[in-house]
């Protein structure tokens, strides 16, 4: 039986992988507005509600790869006069749960645990607020694909490697945001509330900003 990493050197070249692999840590390692939901949620409602964000997230980006990689990103081409209406209504998304976060700072666990479903939509929605979001992944994917070889198993490799990435990545973020709320009361958990609702409403301005 072939080791896992002979059969990724015959699916697609190492070198290729390595570089698709740090290229994606580089880019989750910046700050975003996934980055703004995931730690605003793991900071109300602990580590259940950081990883529940995280999982929303992550099902958004795989639903976005899956475009890309079924050769669907022609579709969010054809829908660029629409752009702008989804953009800025993930944007007012964001300003709502920021308002919201500065509004209750400090009070967030007293109304209990939020519905699982609400935090999966939260990080669901941010992954796939911005349709541009399917237009980079569809420039970003290619150039790690060797042309000799068949593109439907790279692509695929480089599909879950980039959704493992923003897994651990996420799921790290939303840990250590959760411990430092278990660390902190009174007047400076108002302000740890306050710093993540301020992170939601510069995200929102961030995705709302004409590019």
């Amino acid at each position: 039986m072939a080791a896992p990493d002979n059969v990724l050197k015959v699916l697609m070249p190492l070198d290729l992988f390595l570089a698709f692999l740090a290229a994606s840590a580089l880019l989750f390692a910046k700050p975003g507005p996934a980055m703004s939901v995931i730690v605003a949620n793991s900071i109300g409602q602990g580590v259940r509600g950081g990883l529940v964000t995280v999982a929303g997230n992550v099902i958004g980006f795989v639903l976005l790869i899956s475009l890309v990689a079924l050769g669907l990103a022609w579709i969010a081409d054809a829908m660029k006069t629409w752009f702008d209406w989804i953009r800025l209504g993930g944007a007012a998304f964001l300003l709502y749960l920021g308002v919201t976060r500065l509004w209750f700072a400090g009070r967030a666990g007293l109304s209990g645990p939020q519905p699982t479903g609400r935090l999966f939509r939260d990080g669901f929605l941010v992954a796939v607020a911005n349709p541009e979001v399917i237009l980079f992944l569809a420039a970003f994917l290619p150039p790690f694909v060797d042309p000799s070889r068949p593109a439907a198993p790279q692509l695929s490799i480089l599909g879950v490697t980039f959704v493992a990435v923003s897994a651990i990545f996420g799921a790290l973020l939303a840990i250590l945001a959760a411990q430092a709320r278990n660390f902190l009361a009174g007047e400076r958990l108002v302000w740890l509330d306050r710093v993540s609702g301020g992170l939601l409403v510069i995200a929102a301005l961030w995705l709302a900003w004409p590019r």
